[in-house]
C-alpha cells in the first residue's frame, strides 16, 4: 500500500531537504531575510505570539538553533533529557539593546511532537 503523504510529512521533508546542504549546521542566521525552517506544521507562532521588545518595538526572526546541536552535546536519550525540533530566536527590530552587553530576547521552542513551549532568552 502506498504511503499517503500528509502536510506534516511535507513540512518535515522540506526541513530535511534544506538541512541536507549543511547537515552539521548548528545555528542558522537569517536576520531580515527568509524566516525559520520549521520541523513541523504544529506550534508555528503567529505574529501575536511573539511579544514586543521591552522598548515596544516588534521582534523579528534573527536565528535558529538546529537540532543537530543535540548530537554535539551528546544528548542521546529522550527520557528526562533536553530535546527540541528547532529553537527560534526573535530579537528587537530596532536593536534597542545594541549598546548594552545583554538584552532580553525571545525564543520559540518547536518540538517534533505536539508539546512545545516558548521561553524568554537573555542574549
Amino acid at each position: 500500500m502506498a504511503k499517503h503523504e500528509t502536510k506534516e510529512d511535507k513540512i518535515f521533508q522540506t526541513f530535511k531537504d534544506r538541512i541536507t546542504v549543511e547537515p552539521e549546521q548548528i545555528i542558522r542566521y537569517c536576520r531580515g531575510g527568509e524566516g525559520p525552517i520549521w520541523v513541523s506544521g504544529e506550534n508555528i507562532p503567529e505574529e501575536k505570539d511573539i511579544p514586543n521588545c521591552l522598548c515596544g518595538a516588534k521582534r523579528v526572526f534573527e536565528f535558529q538553533i538546529m537540532p543537530q546541536l543535540l548530537n554535539h552535546l551528546k544528548v542521546d536519550s529522550l527520557g528526562e533529557s533536553i530535546d527540541w525540533g528547532t529553537l527560534v530566536v526573535y530579537t528587537c527590530a530596532e536593536n534597542c539593546g545594541a549598546e548594552n552587553k545583554y538584552a532580553e530576547e525571545f525564543i520559540w521552542k518547536q518540538d517534533f511532537s505536539i508539546d512545545s513551549t516558548e521561553l524568554p532568552l537573555s542574549s
